[in-house]
């Protein structure tokens, strides 16, 4: 009797294990996300020149977040940071994000997210309240932009003509900082003009969306160089609209360049 006690308690048990087993598989399946999500995106409404630049925190497991800021509209300061949490569902990768309200409004983001986590497909934002209310719902263009991350080589054409080749190494930043920009690292080797004393090397900078900034600072002078431009993509062209350097023998150049990438950093 005490056996069949046992294995009947034994059974039981089994049985009980098997369920909580099956019901903690229904549980994870469905709340599972999609593709994560990660780097630098802007998202751009059709014939407008409002973008929203955007940089994911977290991309992946039960919680997405991303720092935006808006810009092209008079309806919130450009330098606002906004916060947007949500999730990219599993099974159809439905993203869905919701800000914090800034200014009275609140944002929705949503679209669906490519398998490879490369595309964000029919992406809609929807402003809600307060001041940036009036932009309502929209469909947008998300564009997700490869890391500035290789070796780029290029002239700098200033504007009196002189010309000036670069090869820069450059690497971006995986992750955003608290205003969801990237930051850049690297050094250039500038030849056929004595500018710089020794090799400069990148002491400030800054990725939002398809544009970027970056200071070169020479450690043997006093020459600094500030160069902003876009980017396309892939990252495999830098299209710098306007450069300048302050200090030494080249003090007071200015002019423009495009930089084309050469190779990846492995």
């Amino acid at each position: 009797m005490q056996n069949r006690s046992a294995v009947s308690l034994f059974g039981l048990a089994a049985l009980l294990g098997s369920l909580l087993l099956s019901g903690c598989g229904q549980v994870n399946t469905s709340t599972q996300v999609g593709t994560s999500l990660s780097g630098n995106w802007s998202f751009t409404p059709s014939g407008s020149n409002i973008v929203l630049n955007l940089g994911f925190t977290q991309g992946a497991y039960e919680t997405v977040s991303a720092v935006a800021r808006l810009n092209g509209s008079s309806c919130v300061s450009p330098t606002t940071d906004i916060l947007l949490t949500g999730s990219v569902a599993g099974g159809n990768n439905q993203m869905m994000l919701v800000s914090s309200a800034f200014n009275g409004t609140t944002l929705t983001l949503e679209g669906q997210v490519s398998g490879d986590g490369k595309a964000i497909a029919g992406a809609v934002w929807t402003f809600t309240g307060g001041n940036c209310g009036s932009l309502g719902k929209s469909n947008v263009t998300a564009t997700g932009y490869t890391a500035i991350d290789g070796t780029y080589t290029g002239t700098f054409v200033s504007t009196g003509g002189t010309q000036i080749p670069v090869s820069a190494l450059i690497e971006q930043t995986s992750q955003p900082n608290a205003d969801g920009q990237f930051a850049l690292s690297g050094t250039a080797t500038f030849t056929g003009a004595n500018c710089f004393v020794d090799q400069p090397s990148i002491t400030t900078s800054l990725v939002t969306g398809n544009s970027f900034s970056m200071t070169y600072t020479d450690p043997g002078s006093s020459a600094v160089l500030n160069a902003a431009g876009t980017l396309n993509g892939q990252a495999t062209q830098l299209n710098i609209t306007s450069w300048s350097i302050t200090g030494g023998p080249c003090n007071g150049e200015s002019g423009t360049a495009t930089l084309t990438e050469q190779e990846q950093n492995l």
